[in-house]
């Protein structure tokens, strides 16, 4: 009697879970809940090895002096788009416009490179995406959608007062920049794209076989409601450690305490895993079954140079080169042997490729 009216009620908690989430979001928290059992062995690994420590994550209240460094311009707020953005500005106001869009896990401080080199001949912003960082951190996941992204740059340019301007974007912000180039064209001069096929490219890629799919294991992991904050939070964020010795860092380094600093609260994790989480809802298919999302995504108009470290442990190769398929001027830069990060690990050769593909543009 105890088995069939617990079935019961799982079968009714079901049915309820299905009312309010929307079928896509489902199924891919069961997905997740699925592929997060190797996640809970590792922590309960790690606890035998390091005990309750685990779970420990030390207190940041004072950022580190590489985040006030006044070379790399000054922190301003603006509300766009309905909520409040942070922002770092560096250049002259009456040169051309050239914005920079982080992805996950990061923020604006990924750009500092950039920031110091473009500076002297552009006026150069780099913000924090909504959700990370000291941009506001909306509720609900449908506030994380693509088309709220790409209108959060649109309402910035537009407050800013640049009619056109050169849009740079990295992971997720290559994604949120491939869509605004495919959405808003006649607002972009150039746009350049840093280790992030073409949406369509990469899903080409997750259709013809495994090696895309098993690289994006992890996005199916996010749809996990709350475990994926705890498992990055855990051991004092060391999976930041692991990510940024890719780029180069060491994990004692300045910067990946710059890192630990933004990342320090749990909704900060939760602003940019819910970037993942939407993506996979049903507000998002709706978004790209739209005909003319559709048509516009299709063929990126905008002259574009995407720069790809070959090296990249989450995306293809194959992808980067399938990209050309769906942008009318592409110029394609493969760094051999460069990671994910790109432009951190390889900052000299990512600013020498950016300055060529600018100055032919002039």
């Amino acid at each position: 009697t105890h088995i069939v009216l617990g079935t019961h009620f799982a079968f009714l908690l079901l049915c309820l879970v299905w009312q309010v989430m929307d079928s896509a979001r489902v199924i891919g928290v069961l997905l997740g809940l699925l592929l997060s059992i190797p996640v809970y062995i590792s922590l309960v690994i790690r606890i035998f090895v390091v005990g309750w420590g685990v779970f420990k994550v030390k207190k940041r209240n004072t950022p580190p002096a590489c985040l006030q460094d006044q070379e790399l311009g000054v922190h301003k707020y603006v509300k766009v788009n309905g909520i409040s953005i942070h922002y770092v500005e560096a250049g002259d106001e009456d040169k051309p416009l050239m914005v920079f869009v982080h992805g996950f896990p990061e923020f604006w401080f990924v750009w500092r490179h950039q920031l110091k080199y473009f500076k002297k001949n552009y006026r150069v912003i780099a913000f924090d995406n909504r959700g990370y960082n000291d941009s506001e951190k909306p509720t609900g996941i449908d506030s994380y959608s693509i088309k709220n992204l790409t209108d959060d740059i649109k309402s910035l340019v537009e407050i800013l007062g640049v009619p056109k301007f050169t849009l740079v974007g990295h992971d997720w912000g290559g994604a949120i920049s491939w869509t605004f180039a495919a959405l808003y064209p006649d607002m972009l001069d150039n746009l350049i794209i840093c280790n992030c096929p073409h949406t369509l490219a990469l899903r080409d890629q997750r259709q013809r076989g495994w090696e895309q799919k098993l690289k994006s294991w992890y996005i199916i992991f996010f749809q996990c409601p709350v475990l994926p904050e705890l498992f990055a939070l855990s051991e004092d964020m060391r999976v930041l450690e692991g990510m940024l010795a890719d780029a180069g860092l060491d994990k004692d380094s300045e910067e990946v305490e710059a890192y630990k600093y933004a990342f320090r609260e749990f909704g900060t994790w939760t602003g940019g895993i819910n970037f993942y989480r939407c993506a996979l809802s049903k507000k998002s298919t709706e978004f790209w079954a739209d005909k003319q999302n559709q048509d516009k995504i299709r063929l990126i108009k905008v002259r574009t140079l995407e720069i790809f470290g070959t090296g990249d442990k989450y995306l293809t190769v194959a992808g980067a080169v399938g990209s050309s398929k769906y942008v009318a001027d592409h110029k394609l830069e493969l760094l051999e042997g460069v990671s994910h990060w790109v432009q951190q690990e390889a900052p000299d050769r990512v600013n020498l490729l950016m300055q060529n593909f600018l100055t032919l543009s002039n």
